[in-house]
């Protein structure tokens, strides 16, 4: 084995191995096709043996063979792999070494090529020697790439391939997966080839590894709900009698499922130890990406045995992984392990560590995962994991260009200083529901009191926050606060009115479908009809939270240029005609004489 070992300890450089394979492979193509056509003709009893499925059958008519090419069945039917598998599992039980010879096949050719074990020289089969053969295959250019084809008949095959596993390991829970014989052989090759030079071998055995392990949780899970009932039944006859033939059954039932779970644990080990560890950092970025996917499932799905640090520093390391991919997939991970609150206090140790790390993120050059990012950061804050002093870099993105990036920290702010930071409610606002629309207001303007000398980056907030904020939306609680009407906020200051009367101002064109940030594209905005009447609805809403409040607003603030432009500029987002129906016309008359006066005080 030391011929394996020195391959497994290569640097994943080494793919230009895989790169003259590929030469070779352009080459030899033709040759290949020309051959297989000549097979075809003069071997046409190769039919009835073979697994095709040229056009759609009928139920009735989808037979398997009795001895199908299992590769055949791969790149097929995805319908037809149950049955397969479940034929092959009973060929197992008759003849192993037959079946398994035609397993190993089948593993062979779906990283690419062909290449059988005969059954009575399975035993003697040296793993390191296949291997070999194997690589050579590639180097010469003798295997073809279902993994990344583009090819019409292989649109399926990854999926396809993952579904027979999970279905083979799902039929031999009650036989072959314990018998310690065939899933061990399998493994060995499996690891093996995850550890060679050509890419389209590390790619192939990889992608089964992986699944290999989430079937193996699969069923270990539901061996687990299996013990649980056991030891239950256990405990009450017990409690009735302290021997008997039905206590020696549970007895022994209990603690088979507790060998056959331990035994799958230790499956798992064997392939991260052989696998994921070395292929978590391989060259190739979809590898790295495919490995922390799926571990953040098995930390997620199966906790008792990979939810501590000796699994989720992998998680954490790659959060600098040179791909964005990767990075995102750590990230999605941890987000979803976070999510779940009996995980956070095993996951105390990681967060102290990473979560500097995480916070960063938030500024990744990657668009998605700088997304993903803040809402891990949410996560963290949800659970006071971090403190508020971590977060100053993050509040800066408020006004960083992409709006996604906007969005997503705006609903950072209301979640965590808005609608969740304080449990109590601030001075001068005690006594009160914490999300009545005043408490969110006068948190708002605690924010915008840090962007008050700059008008354009208020509104910024304004509008990252007001999709999340219905507070905003409360035009008569913003007005009664700006006429100092609100007996639960009392007076404001003259800041505070600035902030308001921003906040009022662009939230009205907000609501009737402007934009208040200068776009980045000069195309036309198209609103649904939906939208429309929505818009409709919030010019009806605003008019009538403005009609008698209007021109005591506009008079209050007549001799102030910077709030009473504002506010003059909101009568083109009011319906009008709704003065004359409310019978409201002195009223009109009124503000179109304060507006007059405001043009010709401050013009």
């Amino acid at each position: 084995m030391e011929g394996a070992k020195r391959r497994r300890d290569q640097d994943q450089d080494q793919d230009q191995d895989d790169d003259s394979g590929g030469e070779n492979q352009n080459q030899n193509q033709n040759q290949k096709q020309e051959r297989s056509a000549s097979e075809d003709q003069k071997s046409p009893e190769l039919d009835d043996d073979d697994f095709q499925e040229t056009r759609p059958q009928s139920k009735r008519s989808r037979t398997l063979p009795p001895h199908q090419n299992l590769i055949e069945v791969v790149k097929g039917n995805v319908d037809l792999i149950p049955k397969a598998v479940k034929i092959w599992v009973e060929r197992y039980e008759n003849s192993p070494n037959l079946a398994t010879s035609q397993l190993l096949s089948m593993l062979f050719e779906a990283c690419g090529a062909k290449y059988s074990i005969k059954e009575d020289l399975l035993d003697e089969t040296d793993v390191d020697d296949v291997v070999v053969a194997l690589v050579n295959l590639a180097r010469s250019g003798e295997i073809e790439d279902y993994h990344t084809s583009r090819k019409k008949e292989h649109k399926n095959f990854k999926e396809n391939l993952v579904s027979f596993w999970n279905y083979l390991i799902t039929e031999s829970q009650n036989g072959p997966l314990f018998d310690k014989v065939l899933f061990d052989k399998c493994m060995d090759f499996i690891i093996a080839l995850s550890c060679t030079p050509p890419r389209v071998y590390r790619q192939t055995a990889t992608l089964m590894g992986l699944q290999l392990v989430t079937s193996f949780i699969s069923v270990a899970n539901t061996l687990g709900s299996q013990r649980e009932t056991t030891q239950r039944q256990l405990n009450a006859e017990t409690k009735k009698r302290p021997d008997g033939p039905l206590l020696d059954s549970l007895n022994k039932r209990l603690s088979l499922t507790h060998q056959h779970i331990t035994t799958l644990e230790d499956m798992m080990r064997k392939i991260f130890t052989g696998l994921f560890v070395h292929r978590y950092r391989d060259v190739d970025p979809d590898i790295r990406m495919s490995c922390i996917q799926s571990l953040g499932i098995w930390i997620s799905s199966y906790p008792s045995l990979f939810l501590q640090d000796l699994y989720l520093k992998y998680l954490g390391w790659t959060l600098n992984d040179k791909a964005a991919g990767v990075r995102k997939a750590s990230l999605l991970a941890l987000r979803k392990l976070y999510e779940m609150d009996e995980n956070v206090p095993t996951l105390g140790l990681f967060t102290e560590r990473f979560s500097n790390r995480m916070i960063e993120m938030a500024d990744d050059v990657d668009l998605s995962a700088a997304v993903c990012a803040i809402g891990l950061v949410k996560q963290l804050l949800r659970h006071q994991l971090i403190p508020d002093d971590d977060l100053g870099p993050l509040y800066d993105l408020l006004i960083d260009q992409p709006q996604e990036i906007r969005r997503a920290i705006g609903e950072l702010v209301y979640d965590h200083l808005i609608a969740q930071k304080f449990n109590s409610s601030p001075s001068g606002l005690t006594g009160h529901d914490d999300s009545s629309s005043e408490i969110h207001i006068f948190r708002m303007l605690q924010i915008l009191r840090e962007f008050s000398t700059d008008p354009i980056l208020s509104v910024y907030v304004i509008d990252d926050v007001w999709e999340y904020m219905k507070a905003m939306k409360d035009w008569k609680c913003i007005i009664s606060m700006l006429l100092d009407q609100n007996p639960r906020t009392g007076s404001t200051t003259d800041e505070d009115s600035t902030n308001l009367v921003r906040l009022l101002f662009a939230s009205i064109r907000k609501a009737v479908g402007e934009k208040i940030i200068p776009s980045t594209d000069n195309r036309k905005q198209y609103h649904s009809k939906a939208q429309r009447e929505m818009f409709e609805n919030n010019r009806k809403d605003i008019t009538v939270a403005m009609m008698k409040n209007y021109p005591q607003l506009l008079r209050k603030f007549m001799a102030d240029k910077a709030k009473v432009s504002s506010l003059v500029e909101i009568v083109m987002f009011m319906k009008l005609e709704l003065y004359s129906l409310k019978r409201q016309e002195q009223t009109f008359k009124a503000a179109v004489r304060l507006i007059k006066d405001a043009f010709f005080m401050n013009g």
